[in-house]
């Protein structure tokens, strides 16, 4: 069993290999005082709260005590706060469209049930729809990518900040003041836009979108557990709008019943839509 001494023995080591300090508004479940750093103010914090402990702050993993399991996390996380992707979901088609479903307004990371439901749907109206086999969704935007245009000679502190925290790991120059950061995992571009955007230093924020893509599925949460799902199956010439185009309206309701609400097929005289 860890005792205190052996514990202080630890931080003053680990307080060595501190790194520079993240912006103060950026914290992380580790960062018990909330300036945006994992350090020994932390351990030293955690210490003062070790035993049984009903709500502390310390018991990072909800266990009614704060105890080593707690101070393995604190440890684990030390240095700057950095925000915490979720692991890649198993269905990359699924997680992209509920990426999108979310919006600039809506949270950066998909709700786990939210994914579920588009990865069932899919396979749903595939089984009830064949010809949608294989027709997968066209991403409109790339998952951990951002542009942005730098203001010319303003101070980048917090813009800096921001990249340490969101975990950028590319920085790559497009001309002029715009830059495509690339980030460490995929959340919901539009909405880390106006984080950005928020910055001083930071004029304009895009996302990385996409040209090109044939097929487009687009859910709507109805309300009730019904989602309604507006597909586009697109092939010939797609570089800039394709020839031919399969509409779906399809309803899926919360027990798993398919509804074709309406079908559509519009193109050029060429378009074979019997294959």
């Amino acid at each position: 069993m860890l005792n205190r001494s052996c514990i202080l023995a630890m931080a003053a080591a680990a307080a060595l290999t501190t790194a520079t300090p993240a912006a103060a508004s950026f914290t992380c479940d580790a960062d018990l005082n909330g300036d945006g750093l994992v350090d020994v103010l932390d351990l030293l914090e955690l210490l003062t709260q070790w035993g049984p402990c009903q709500g502390c702050s310390g018991d990072m993993d909800e266990s009614g005590e704060v105890d080593v399991l707690d101070l393995l996390k604190l440890l684990g996380d030390w240095g700057p706060c950095t925000f915490e992707y979720h692991e890649p979901y198993e269905n990359p088609e699924a997680e992209q469209i509920a990426l999108e479903m979310l919006g600039a307004g809506g949270p950066l990371l998909i709700p786990d049930k939210m994914y579920q439901r588009v990865d069932r749907d899919l396979d749903l109206i595939r089984a009830e729809f064949p010809k949608l086999v294989g027709q997968t969704h066209s991403m409109a935007w790339a998952p951990n990518q951002l542009i942005v245009k730098l203001v010319p000679d303003a101070p980048l502190d917090d813009y800096q900040a921001h990249n340490v925290y969101y975990q950028m790991t590319e920085e790559d120059h497009l001309f002029g003041d715009w830059w495509v950061l690339t980030f460490a995992g995929n959340l919901n571009v539009p909405a880390l836009g106006q984080i950005y955007a928020a910055i001083d230093a930071v004029e304009i924020t895009d996302p990385n979108y996409l040209i090109g893509g044939q097929n487009f599925w687009a859910p709507d949460d109805l309300g009730g557990g019904d989602w309604r799902w507006d597909i586009d199956d697109g092939w010939m010439d797609c570089f800039d709008g394709c020839d031919c185009h399969r509409y779906y309206v399809i309803d899926v309701a919360e027990d798993g019943t398919v509804e074709l609400i309406s079908y559509q097929e519009v193109g050029m005289p060429w378009c074979d839509f019997d294959r």
